[in-house]
């Protein structure tokens, strides 16, 4: 009863948003047409620095010279996405607030948490900015070379072996425990606060091994601090030259990648949400918002329409039944 209420006040707001819009001349087509006027937000759900923030920045630099008005990135932090995005949820459908989501808000989020702010349907998704695969890496002073040498490691000392991750319910952890279930291995999971200090102590040795993205690892890999053994995409990636995935190394039906994605509030116009797509389409096939994303490991998706949204669907599904057999959970 309470979640019904909850969904209808919600939908009260949207409706209230919107009349409110189409009463003063400022919604609907009229919106679509005239749009933009004024500055744009678009929330990051995550601190300054980190990915997210990074690609908000990329992308709202791009919107701006695109659109001809200020794009301001806007990072409202906490409870592992969710504050931020539960502002975007509630914003006036109007085309002057968007939402930095990730697979940790839109995916794995409504899993873990045994409760959410906010629900998918709140959100109407406009393009994929790009996706990475994870890095599964181990020290250099690691004997270990390949996947099949972790594995054996690991049923040669149970419960011995540790693996690293920036803290629970990341995509780091969820990638280790999924890795633990398909090998069925008895290894440890070791959450830090930062990817800086797991890192620190993979390459120290302190830890054994990894998954993390790789435009964070590949100045370790370089410096001949960490080895990459694998990666956690199905097929090669292009963010990892020559680094076998782990699907190919004795594991099927591993493939596991983040991505990021651009949203706006549900309530908007077809049109507005048209003209945004648009928008955005242009600004991501820009050559030097591309190279930008590419060099830090970035991975295009160009997907449209119902295309977009199948994928999007899809992935929810994949990452709840992942974070049911790892039995993560988060209050």
């Amino acid at each position: 009863m309470c979640q019904a209420i909850r969904t209808f006040v919600r939908s009260l707001g949207r409706i209230m948003a919107a009349v409110s819009l189409a009463a003063s001349g400022s919604g609907g087509v009229l919106a679509a047409d005239t749009w933009p006027t004024r500055p744009i937000t678009v929330i990051c759900p995550f601190s300054a620095g980190t990915t997210s923030d990074i690609v908000a920045r990329i992308v709202a630099q791009g919107l701006s010279r695109e659109l001809g008005v200020p794009v301001i990135v806007e990072d409202r932090v906490g409870a592992s996405g969710n504050i931020g995005m539960s502002l975007v949820a509630k914003a006036a459908p109007d085309g002057y607030t968007l939402g930095m989501g990730t697979i940790s808000t839109h995916a794995i989020n409504q899993a873990l948490f045994a409760k959410m702010p906010y629900e998918i349907d709140e959100f109407v998704p406009l393009v994929i900015i790009g996706i990475t695969p994870n890095l599964l890496v181990v020290p250099a002073s690691s004997s270990i070379m390949t996947v099949g040498d972790l594995v054996a490691a690991a049923k040669a000392n149970p419960g011995k072996l540790t693996f690293a991750s920036s803290g629970n319910g990341t995509t780091g952890q969820l990638a280790g425990e999924f890795l633990k279930i398909r090998a069925g291995i008895d290894v440890v999971h070791a959450p830090y606060k930062d990817a800086t200090r797991a890192l620190t102590d993979l390459a120290a040795g302190h830890v054994d091994f990894m998954f993390y993205h790789p435009a964070a690892v590949n100045s370790l890999i370089q410096a001949g601090r960490l080895r990459a053994i694998a990666v956690s995409s199905s097929a090669p990636s292009a963010a990892a030259p020559g680094i076998v995935p782990v699907d190919q190394q004795g594991i099927p039906d591993f493939d596991l990648a983040a991505w990021w994605a651009m949203y706006a509030p549900a309530g908007i116009s077809s049109e507005m949400r048209e003209k945004l797509r648009d928008t955005l389409a242009k600004v991501l096939n820009d050559p030097a918002i591309k190279e930008s994303l590419i060099a830090r490991g970035f991975e295009p998706k160009p997907l449209k329409g119902e295309a977009l949204e199948q994928y999007l669907r899809q992935e929810l599904v994949k990452w709840r039944e992942i974070v049911r057999m790892a039995n993560a959970k988060l209050d």
